[in-house]
């Protein structure tokens, strides 16, 4: 009996007809599902966008509430500018340790424990170490009833000291060249000011400047100090400031878009601040 040898396989019409019908398949699906990729880069792309822009807005407005009461100032709506406040405290009205408002330079007791007064830094000679961009990081100064007006006002020079020296629950401080502060605060309040801060946008950019030279006229942007970029690809800014009343505090609104050219899109964020406005 004869074995006989049967071969299998595929002919190559088989094979072609494979071949095509894969490669329908392959693009049907590739089309299908090519639309949800791109959105899901799309999506991660305005997330990082959006957390961008998050970040630095936080970083404004958390720097925003430490600001010396009425010390803010906008300028053109796309500079602002503030004292940063280290601590404060109240200062004792009455006794021998007292506050004098007849003394160029004193020494007082203040009311309870200042939260930095361990970092609080003396040295300073005269009050116009406080406005001298050399001097400004290594001395702190002492600011009482700043309303920002006319004869209280800290960028001016009207009740802004350096202070010269601390020790246990006392502060010395020199208004030198000014006379005295000019006014009493209603609740016995001081404030511990390092530096003044702005920050600047110029498109495509907002940067943040500190330890500069204190001007009268608020300078936009500050010619000398310390220059950071807080964040680029900005296409639209906008600050605003509302002064405060007798029975709300002060808000400040800071608008930010960022545009990604690779995505064509843009993402505008807006947050607020509330500040003290209570001297």
């Amino acid at each position: 009996m004869k074995i006989r040898n049967i071969s299998c396989g595929f002919t190559l019409i088989e094979l072609v007809v494979v071949i095509l019908i894969l490669s329908s398949m392959s693009f049907i699906l590739f089309n299908v599902l090519q639309g949800p990729a791109k959105a899901y880069f799309q999506v991660q792309q305005r997330v990082q966008l959006v957390d961008i822009v998050e970040t630095a807005l936080h970083r404004m407005t958390r720097e925003i509430r430490l600001a010396l009461p009425n010390s803010i100032r906008v300028n053109g709506g796309n500079a602002l500018e503030f004292f940063r406040t280290r601590d404060g405290g109240r200062y004792r009205k009455q006794g021998a340790n007292r506050l004098k408002f007849n003394k160029q330079t004193d020494t007082f007791e203040f009311l309870g424990p200042l939260n930095q007064f361990a970092a609080i830094k003396t040295g300073g000679a005269t009050q116009a170490d406080c406005f001298t961009q050399d001097i400004l990081d290594t001395i702190d100064c002492m600011v009482i009833f700043n309303t920002g007006q006319t004869g209280a006002n800290a960028y001016a020079g009207n009740n802004i000291a350096a202070i010269t020296n601390k020790v246990g629950s006392t502060l010395t401080f020199n208004l030198n060249p000014v006379s005295r502060f000019p006014f009493e605060s209603p609740r016995q309040r001081f404030f511990i000011v390092d530096t003044p801060v702005s920050f600047i946008c110029a498109l495509p950019n907002v940067t943040r400047y500190d330890n500069y030279t204190t001007a009268a006229v608020q300078p936009v942007p500050p010619g000398d100090g310390n220059a950071n970029l807080l964040i680029n690809q900005v296409s639209a800014c906008s600050m605003t400031y509302a002064p405060g009343t007798a029975t709300r505090s002060a808000l400040v609104t800071i608008s930010l878009t960022v545009t990604n050219n690779n995505l064509g899109q843009s993402i505008t964020l807006v947050q607020q601040a509330h500040v003290d406005n209570q001297p």
